[in-house]
């Protein structure tokens, strides 16, 4: 951290910093994996577990057997793929703006139904 200096029009100082935080996944970081709830359907889950294979000898070689296929039919039917990072278009419309934009709105809404 460096030194604070006097700001010559203020009888404020300034303060330099520098903060290190690891980079955000779409400038170099790992990239995060996901599965896509839309591909995710039911039937065909169901039906990718049709054909589980008969119980083995014991409970260890049971449980392997099924999380292995279990995976495999997962993988077929949602595959993981990175997400793509998504950039925040408007950086000054920060939680608090959200939150009064969504109360100015609820006031709208109360408004209308009065009248």
């Amino acid at each position: 951290m460096s030194p604070s200096m006097k700001v010559p029009w203020s009888a404020h100082y300034s303060l330099k910093a520098r903060i290190d935080f690891p980079p955000p996944p779409c400038l170099g970081g790992e990239p995060i994996w996901a599965r896509p709830q839309r591909l995710m359907d039911p039937d065909r889950f169901r039906q990718a577990l049709r054909d589980l294979a008969p119980p083995g000898d014991s409970l260890t070689e049971l449980v392997e057997s099924w999380n292995t296929q279990l995976l495999a039919a997962i993988d077929e039917i949602a595959p993981k793929r990175p997400l793509r990072p998504r950039r925040n278009r408007a950086p000054w419309f920060t939680v608090v703006f959200r939150k009064m934009k969504r109360d100015l709105r609820l006031l709208e809404q109360s408004l209308k139904n009065i009248l």
